[in-house]
């Protein structure tokens, strides 16, 4: 298993690390334990895309860059399943990108209001 897909796996493992969601131009950024920033996006043809940022810079602006010329001076590495090219790497991706997904719509808040008016038989 790559290193990456076991690192998209821990922060699945840990929603709670995951903050600053934010979507924005078709991808969704976020910060990862304080300090880590990504995004990542599914693309047309339902390939899972994953950029890390590196820097200290906000997460916040980088979801406001929206003229691809002002890509070119940001440093990044990108992750892409279709070369991964393992059923794991896209099971993975497809979690966090549902994740953070969810977390940028507050969906935590709303299932955890949701639920709490049920009383659970268990």
């Amino acid at each position: 298993m790559s290193k990456i897909v076991q690192a998209v796996n821990a922060m699945v493992s840990n929603p709670e690390l995951i903050t600053n969601v934010i979507n924005a131009n078709r991808e969704t950024f976020f910060l990862y334990k304080g300090k880590y920033r990504w995004s990542i996006r599914r693309d047309d043809d339902g390939d899972y895309l994953l950029w890390y940022y590196p820097g200290s810079g906000m997460v916040e602006d980088l979801a406001s860059i929206d003229d691809s010329d002002d890509w070119r001076d940001v440093p990044m590495v990108v992750y892409k399943t279709a070369e991964l090219g393992t059923r794991e790497a896209i099971a993975s991706f497809a979690d966090l990108y549902s994740m953070v997904k969810e977390k940028a719509y507050g969906m935590d808040d709303v299932l955890k209001d949701i639920i709490s008016d049920t009383e659970m038989p268990f």
